[in-house]
């Protein structure tokens, strides 16, 4: 009877150590702060919350060959009127093309060997137009709202992340040029409800957009 006890006991200690060490694993996902809030609620507030962004810093950055993405990486600084700075390496008609740019008013300056060469903007904005990221119509906000099944996951770094189905239209305006919808994540600021990142699976590979410096309103002057 004695060991019959003593099993007993061993029994009910493991089952107690079982559930703490699930509850824990639990917590770990939500993390401090408490139940994670609804995604699809945090989506709709980080589209307003963006609708408010004048200017970003952003980078562009891709795995694999992620189809429909000419643009293998991209980062500068842009303001919402579409003038913008920064680095861009693409694939046209098989050639890799590094090159740095600037973009002002209806201009695109571009320097791919050491002097700045001026032409028409629309030699980079038929590949990915800066002016539609932050505009409320074209851009993330557009993606924000009609995103779709969102799920949030976890806490990372004051972040929530959460899933969603992304519909191909509302990704065009950050240069994905695809009529599916995309499985995706989003990273979103808990306290200003600000995008942080977004990941965009696509047949060959993703391509993940990140965003930092909100409203620096950088100057962007055309290179002298």
């Amino acid at each position: 009877m004695a060991r019959l006890t003593a099993m007993s006991r061993i029994r009910t200690l493991l089952a107690a150590v079982l559930a703490v060490t699930l509850m824990s694993g639990c917590s770990s996902e939500e993390g401090s702060g408490g139940p994670l809030p609804d995604g699809q609620a945090l989506l709709r507030e980080s589209a307003t919350a963006m609708k408010d962004v004048t200017s970003v810093g952003f980078v562009l950055a891709t795995e694999g060959t992620p189809a429909g993405l000419p643009v293998k990486a991209m980062n500068g600084e842009l303001l919402r009127n579409g003038d913008a700075q920064g680095d861009v390496t693409a694939v046209q008609a098989g050639l890799t093309i590094e090159a740095k740019f600037v973009i002002v008013g209806p201009d695109l300056y571009f320097n791919l060997m050491g002097g700045y060469q001026k032409t028409d903007k629309s030699m980079i904005t038929s590949i990915l137009d800066p002016s539609a990221i932050l505009d409320p119509e074209r851009g993330i906000a557009l993606m924000l709202e009609q995103a779709t099944g969102a799920k949030a996951e976890a806490r990372e770094d004051g972040l929530v992340r959460i899933s969603a189905s992304l519909p191909g239209s509302a990704v065009a305006g950050l240069g994905i040029k695809t009529s599916q919808t995309l499985q995706g994540q989003v990273w979103i600021n808990e306290e200003d409800k600000r995008l942080s990142k977004v990941k965009m699976n696509l047949d060959g590979g993703s391509a993940t957009l990140s965003l930092s410096d909100f409203n620096a309103d950088p100057t962007i002057q055309a290179p002298k």
